[in-house]
């Protein structure tokens, strides 16, 4: 079986126990972290999945005196909304997020590889370049000028759960002070960052227009992005916007980013701004070859690799 079949194979019966096998031998110290916060044990020595289907999955768990515990837990996002899933790829990104999840609420360092979203997800309007927003350090993000009803939070999210969840609403500007805002991303790894999407309407007028784009100056205030000469200034046509193209950057100049800043300068002329959607494009900057951050045969030590056949039995006698 091809890889990409497995990564998409559904959650039929005959196919979980092969599923429940690869994801413990992958994924063995993101599920003894999501023991520890989703269980509510600090004492967690090992941990496994016995069972799946699209909503939960059951974890046993063993703590340091060989006691056994379990409990069914459901799929959730990084915000706490249920998910239902249907494929071995589709729980293999959500047991990422939620060992994020549970890391964070820890205070535990946990190396958790890209693959998990930007892998599956290439851009079909820019080869090569990969959604980087599984990236994006949601503690750090802010905006100034938002209105607070309709947060930075609305535009920028981290899965395709999230998106969806999310579909409608938008990042938009106070109205009782204009329409500029200054976006400041941070990534949890340094990113070579090829391309932004804006989705918005232009219908409105309410889209952003003129975006200056900075790197690495995060106490940039709107004086200073007003004065400043910007990396790169991007002059927004109305057809990139309405047909969610990525706006290409000066990829050589994008190398290794840590943190962005984008000062929406102007929009289409209305009195606020409304972003629905900002999506980042590119690959990691680590010097890396690009098969170990997507699902490939290799690293089966990594337990958030992305699923993959399992080894075939040497039949060869050596």
């Amino acid at each position: 079986m091809m890889v990409a079949d497995l990564d998409h194979m559904p959650l039929t019966e005959d196919n979980k126990p092969m599923l429940l096998g690869t994801m413990n031998s992958q994924f063995e110290e993101a599920l003894r972290v999501c023991a520890e916060h989703f269980c509510d044990t600090n004492d967690v020595a090992l941990a496994r999945i016995v069972e799946i289907d699209e909503t939960k999955f059951l974890l046993h768990h063993w703590d340091a005196g060989n006691g056994f515990h379990e409990k069914h837990l459901k799929y959730q996002s990084a915000t706490g909304d249920f998910l239902t899933v249907s494929s071995a790829g589709e729980v293999r990104r959500v047991l990422v997020d939620m060992a994020r999840t549970a890391s964070e609420a820890l205070g535990k360092e946990l190396a958790l590889p890209c693959g998990a979203s930007i892998g599956s997800h290439e851009s079909d309007k820019l080869p090569g370049a990969f959604l980087l927003n599984d990236l994006v350090d949601m503690t750090t993000l802010e905006c100034l000028n938002q209105d607070d009803e309709h947060p930075v939070t609305n535009a920028v999210s981290r899965s395709a759960a999230d998106a969806d969840r999310l579909a409608g609403v938008a990042l938009q500007s106070d109205p009782e002070v204009d329409h500029q805002l200054l976006i400041k991303i941070g990534f949890r790894q340094p990113v070579k960052l090829k391309a932004i999407t804006f989705r918005g309407t232009t219908e409105d007028e309410t889209a952003p227009q003129v975006v200056k784009v900075f790197q690495g100056q995060k106490d940039i205030d709107f004086q200073d992005a007003e004065e400043a000469e910007p990396l790169q200034m991007l002059n927004l046509i109305a057809s990139q916007i309405d047909a969610c193209d990525p706006v290409a950057l000066r990829f050589v100049k994008f190398q290794h980013v840590s943190t962005l800043q984008l000062f929406v300068q102007n929009n289409f002329g209305a009195d606020v701004t409304r972003i629905e959607r900002l999506e980042f494009w590119g690959t990691p900057a680590e010097n890396v070859d690009i098969k170990d951050w997507k699902p490939v045969k290799q690293d089966v030590n990594d337990p958030l690799y992305p699923i993959f056949d399992p080894p075939q039995a040497d039949h060869t006698g050596a």
